[in-house]
């Protein structure tokens, strides 16, 4: 049945005592698979949804889990054990963060998750060469361990589908056309046979004529959207009832056990929701409050600055800590830099590696190998310790030869798509500013002209050795992953000398915040005492990150998430999985 039966948002026939087995806030991947999970261990389940869209920040995701040891790795053939996946978790992840136990258990139960993912119909490969984020480490893979959902038509949803929240344009290709992330990273890398894919998949697009008098959007899913659609009709199956709009204000106890939800109608009216066996909390985190942000974060901070789901105000975090839940890691979050277009952040994932892009402070300097693991430009920008602010904001600039050849953020090349056809994207109130030289562009973002000049200078220079000599961009597989093999001797380094140039402010932004309630391995909420809260369960990003303040690979969010939500349904119905 829709979603939207009788304009109401209701899945279901929501039981007229308001009561059910077990009640899941939230409706990402971690939600929509802990309601899949409690419905096969045979619980009633209420899914309950804060905004009028389905899934949260995992939909807008690239949808890749990070799953080391996975079983098709050996059928791909890569080799991988958990000996290799402990090792490298272990030297990635400061161990006064993370338990060596919790590392055992991630590494045990992502595979089962895996599996389980598999059998209700949403099955994920290995992307073969996608490495990991430290490749100097021990039990580093080339790849593997990054896996990609499968892409799913979307019209199994029936209308259903445009309740589902849509990936950003900038992840589309010309703005809305979805690729899977191994067809994205060949067209972003500029890798042989990328034209073939993107000719490939418009061919596809302007097929569906059907899809297309119904508006632009595309039928196909990929990434979070196939991850996300998927696990929705797997909860149509199994007639999980689901609220749309229904805020949780507050959680509460009974006989000091954590026994149900204070919710807010479409209406307006507080209602009382019971839960027999208890709460699992995969709300996101609180990247959308500024109050929250303020007060956790590195300053300056904005919330426009996150690509977070615009639902995710901490509200369940706050709860939690209003009945003594403790909580952990609030200064952190998925950092990643990010560039403003109007009303819309656009975070940086594969531009930051092309030759012929730098990113400067005031003074026209670099301060950081930009071809670095998104997450680490947090503390790149703000420091080790969060305290700095000098670098806010960075700006990014690139040549004319980058422009002709690269997209950025969304904007084809120009080769593909010349500036006159984009006269929007440029000046004042567009994505970027443009001048004929460098020393121009610098005086119309307010950066140090002779500093600027003599960084590009620099670059040059390492551009023809290919060795950067500041920062040692380009000196391994994360760095070359999405530099441009055509350019050597360094595929991240370019000589930035072919105007006209082009710039734009650049925030530490993030793809959402990783503090949150602290968890124990089975996924119970703790409290400052660290007892487990009973009743009480979360996963993803209402909580403290199990990966800590590190990103070890791609995927390393919604992999621990739907792992932990997995943990969280066993042990809710007190199911041992072995």
């Amino acid at each position: 049945m829709p979603l939207s039966k009788h304009d109401k948002n209701i899945v279901g026939d929501v039981a007229e005592d308001l009561i059910y087995d077990v009640i899941i806030i939230g409706s990402g991947a971690a939600a929509l698979m802990s309601a899949c999970r409690c419905r096969d261990l045979g619980a009633s389940v209420l899914v309950l949804e804060k905004t009028g869209r389905i899934g949260g920040t995992s939909a807008t995701s690239g949808g890749g889990i990070w799953v080391p040891n996975n079983a098709q790795m050996a059928v791909a053939g890569i080799a991988d054990n958990e000996k290799d996946a402990f090792d490298y978790l272990r030297n990635v992840i400061p161990a006064d963060q993370i338990s060596d136990d919790t590392i055992r258990t991630y590494i045990s139960w992502s595979s089962k998750m895996i599996e389980y993912l598999g059998q209700i119909g949403v099955p994920y490969s290995p992307v073969k060469k996608y490495p990991d984020y430290y490749p100097s480490l021990p039990g580093w893979k080339e790849g593997g361990r990054t896996m990609d959902c499968e892409p799913f038509d979307g019209r199994k949803l029936g209308d259903d589908l445009y309740l589902l929240r849509e990936m950003p344009q900038a992840s589309k290709a010309f703005g809305r056309i979805n690729l899977s992330i191994t067809e994205a990273s060949k067209i972003q890398a500029v890798a042989k046979g990328w034209q073939k894919i993107a000719a490939k998949a418009v061919i596809r697009y302007l097929a569906d004529v059907k899809g297309r008098l119904k508006g632009r959007r595309d039928r196909r899913l990929c990434m979070g959207e196939a991850l996300v659609g998927r696990l929705l009709l797997a909860v149509r199956k199994r007639e999980t009832d689901f609220l749309l709009n229904s805020p949780v204000i507050g959680l509460f106890r009974e006989d000091n056990r954590i026994c149900g939800v204070e919710i807010e109608r479409e209406d307006g009216q507080l209602q009382r929701i019971k839960s027999r066996r208890g709460v699992i909390v995969a709300a996101g985190g609180f990247e959308r409050s500024a109050e929250m942000r303020k007060r956790y974060l590195a300053n300056p901070t904005q919330p426009d600055w996150s690509a977070g789901s615009p639902g995710n105000t901490g509200d369940l975090i706050t709860a939690g800590q209003e009945i003594g839940a403790a909580t952990g890691r609030m200064n952190e979050a998925w950092w990643a830099p990010v560039v403003r277009w109007g009303e819309k952040t656009i975070v940086l994932f594969f531009e930051k590696s092309k030759p012929g892009l730098i990113i400067v402070d005031r003074r026209g300097r670099r301060f950081m190998n930009e071809s670095i693991t998104y997450n680490s430009y947090g503390k790149c920008i703000y420091g080790e310790d969060y305290t700095l602010s000098d670098h806010v904001p960075a700006y990014v600039i690139f040549d004319g030869h980058y422009r002709k050849r690269y997209m950025f953020a969304g904007l084809l090349q120009a080769s593909m798509s010349p500036d006159w056809m984009n006269r929007k994207a440029f000046g004042p109130d567009g994505l970027l500013q443009k001048a004929p030289t460098l020393r121009e562009l610098a005086v119309t973002l307010g950066i140090d002209a002779d500093g600027l000049e003599a960084t590009a200078t620099e670059v040059a220079g390492y551009a023809r050795t290919g060795i950067d000599e500041k920062f040692g961009r380009g000196s391994d597989e994360h760095d070359r992953m999405y530099g441009d093999e055509r350019v050597q001797p360094n595929p991240c380094l370019g000589s930035m000398a072919k105007g006209p140039f082009y710039g734009a402010k650049l925030y530490p932004g993030d793809i959402g915040t990783k503090g949150g309630l602290v968890i124990n391995d089975n996924a119970q909420v703790l409290d400052e005492d660290e007892q487990p809260i009973d009743g009480l369960y979360a996963a993803g990003n209402s909580t403290a990150s199990i990966m800590g303040d590190k990103y070890p690979g791609a995927g390393c969010t919604l992999g621990p998430a739907l792992t932990m939500a997995f943990r969280a349904s066993n042990a809710i119905m007190q199911f041992d999985a072995g």
